[in-house]
């Protein structure tokens, strides 16, 4: 069975007394555990189940100063056993571990009286009633109590059964998704090295697999795997496992990391999450409070800010909060974490993670939170455009908007299929095959239409020339985009009809380059110019030099002249008139169709003009499509 079954309680509660009464295994590893009778350390031990199913076991330390490593196990527990001695009843720390796991999102609770043994019924029924104000308005508020001695026995069965009947209820862990499997325990076993254990949260990891060790970015390979002490190929989410890896030292890896598959980077130093502050802060929680955030088996630092203006929590009530960290933590959407005062003394409250990795919201009234409960609450479809309109980047890559959205990539490339219409919420460029990148609609639009009023802008500026040079467009427009980006979306106004191409240039299907006066009469004068040469007119240069005029005014007003047709650009500063050009085109087929081939010197002689012409000429006929060069000569292309 894919699942863990934890502890959880004040010390001397007889926590791992019952976890060796249930499974035979002695949870306490370390020496100075058994000589002082507390547990120090997280113990690990498999349980088998009535139906033959084995689950495993993590046992948690009671003391209150050992609470980092109750955090780092509790982090995976499906069900939690929260272990009361009935001689003691509800101590401080059975109420912290209680919120704790309460925080963590565990899934089911078996609450368990110990040391029955010890007193008499009626002092049994007291502390029942302790646990049931214990669970007052909490999921856990009809769980099972089972009341048990592991010193005699009596009960353990009983609870052996409410286990498994508890378990055969809970959900399992989906194993799509990207593996994650924070480290709680490193070990160099002597002729395999490096092992490490943990609890698989998503995924699935499989003998030879490459992993990532972040945040430190150290590659490893899996070369064994073992659940509950038994070679396997696989394991999947909700199953602990021990790894022996190939690639890192025991000083590249340490608990608190977290095993990871091949994919985006999972480390972040800022997230938004929805947090609920519990009793046991005892006073409202303000904006801007430094605090110890617990995720997985790692602690740091961080700073929590209440989104939309408010400025402080209440204890028992839950609002959205952005957490800066000091040092990154490997978190997706849907992650539980601890949050506890900068001494450690008390856990403050916990939460859920939104946006894994959030950007600095500036200042707002009620702009942030309706679209952070949209991403905690909606529907696939909801949640990825959630995730693209809070993106500061203006497109997203696929794998980073399904790892924010809390989707795979073919849920993402499913949503997108689905909605593929002018209505859809997702833009998704290229349009067909698989997409490079997906933008929120409305900043599309937006964008889009910038690039329109920043063609629009430029044809009344300079209303002579034919258009706006590409390049020169996305750098006019804010974002400036990468390159193939700003192209796919050129082509999907070109498809639209909105803009039209020539070359290099863009303009408005409307737009036609005009001459005002002075203009009009020089445009006059070098078409006269030009068609009066013939096949051999004068390059740019030389006819600026005839006309007085300075060579850029030539080139603009030849330019408006391409526009119209009149003249045709055979090289960069080379235009003939079009009569001209066609006139040669027609000899240049003829001869072709009759000859079958043609050197530049047979060209030459056939237009009677210089190599300065013929080779402009003949690489302008290539690019048209009229002929093709093969060696030397050129032939006519075929259709």
């Amino acid at each position: 069975m894919k699942a863990i079954l934890g502890t959880a309680g004040h010390i001397d509660h007889g926590k791992s007394a019952l976890v060796r009464a249930l499974t035979g295994i002695e949870p306490d590893r370390l020496p100075e555990e058994r000589e002082r009778g507390i547990s120090i350390e997280l113990g690990f031990a498999h349980l088998d189940l009535p139906g033959g199913e084995r689950v495993g076991v993590v046992d948690v330390p009671g003391h209150e100063r050992f609470l980092r490593q109750m955090l780092a196990g509790a982090h995976g527990f499906d069900l939690v056993l929260v272990v009361v001695a009935a001689d003691d009843g509800v101590m401080p720390q059975t109420e912290e571990h209680f919120d704790i796991v309460h925080l963590l999102g565990v899934q089911r609770a078996i609450f368990v009286i110990t040391k029955a043994d010890a007193v008499d019924a009626a002092r049994v029924e007291e502390v029942r009633e302790e646990l049931e104000i214990l669970a007052v308005g909490t999921p856990f508020e009809n769980s099972p109590v089972v009341v048990v001695s592991a010193l005699s026995g009596q009960g353990v069965e009983e609870l052996r059964g409410v286990i498994a009947a508890t378990l055969a209820d809970i959900q399992p862990k989906p194993e799509r998704g990207l593996l994650r499997i924070p480290v709680d325990r490193v070990f160099v076993m002597k002729g395999h090295g490096v092992v490490v254990t943990g609890t698989a949260l998503a995924g699935r990891v499989a003998t030879g697999d490459e992993l990532r060790v972040l945040p430190r970015g150290v590659s490893a390979r899996v070369r064994e795997l073992q659940v509950h002490g038994a070679v396997v190929e696989a394991a999947t989410a909700g199953q602990r496992v021990a790894l022996n890896l190939s690639g890192p030292g025991k000083d590249d890896i340490a608990r608190g990391d977290t095993l990871a598959g091949p994919g985006p980077d999972l480390a972040t130093t800022r997230f938004d999450a929805s947090v609920e502050i519990r009793p046991s802060a005892g006073k409202p929680l303000e904006s801007h409070t430094q605090l110890r955030v617990h995720h997985g088996t790692r602690e740091t630092m961080g700073r929590l800010m209440w989104l939309d203006g408010i400025g402080a929590v209440q204890p028992r009530s839950r609002a959205y909060a952005q957490i800066a960290l000091a040092e990154p933590l490997v978190l997706c959407r849907g992650d539980r974490f601890v949050l506890r005062d900068q001494t450690a003394r008390r856990t403050l409250g916990g939460g859920v993670v939104v946006l894994a990795k959030a950007e600095r919201h500036r200042r707002s009234a009620g702009e942030v939170a309706p679209r952070l409960r949209l991403l905690a609450e909606g529907d696939e479809a909801t949640r990825l455009h959630t995730v693209l309109a809070l993106a500061s980047s203006f497109a997203v890559e696929p794998v980073e908007a399904a790892l924010g959205a809390g989707l795979t990539t073919g849920d993402v490339a499913r949503i997108v299929r689905r909605s593929g219409d002018a209505r859809s919420d997702v833009i998704a460029l290229p349009g067909s095959g698989e997409p490079e990148w997906l933008i929120a609609a409305e900043r599309a639009s937006a964008y889009l239409k910038a690039l329109l009023d920043a063609v629009a802008a430029y044809h009344v500026q300079h209303p002579n020339l034919p258009g706006v040079d590409l390049e020169h467009l996305r750098g006019a427009v804010v974002p400036v985009v990468d390159a193939r980006l700003f192209r796919l979306l050129i082509e999907r106004l070109l498809a639209d009809a909105a803009l039209v191409r020539r070359g290099n240039l863009v303009h408005l299907p409307a737009h036609e380059a005009s001459l005002g006066g002075a203009d009009s009469e020089l445009a006059r004068r070098v078409a006269g110019a030009i068609a009066a040469a013939g096949l051999m007119p004068p390059i740019v240069k030389d006819l600026a030099d005839e006309l007085r005029i300075d060579a850029k005014k030539v080139a603009t007003v030849a330019a408006v002249l391409v526009e119209r047709g009149e003249l045709v650009r055979v090289a960069a500063d080379m235009y003939y008139a079009r009569a001209a050009l066609d006139e040669v085109e027609s000899r240049l087929r003829e001869f072709l169709t009759r000859e079958g081939e043609i050197t530049a010197a047979g060209f030459r002689d056939l237009i009677s003009a210089s190599r300065k012409y013929c080779i402009p000429l003949l690489d302008y006929f290539d690019r048209a499509g009229a002929t093709i060069r093969v060696g030397d000569v050129r032939r006519l292309r075929r259709a």
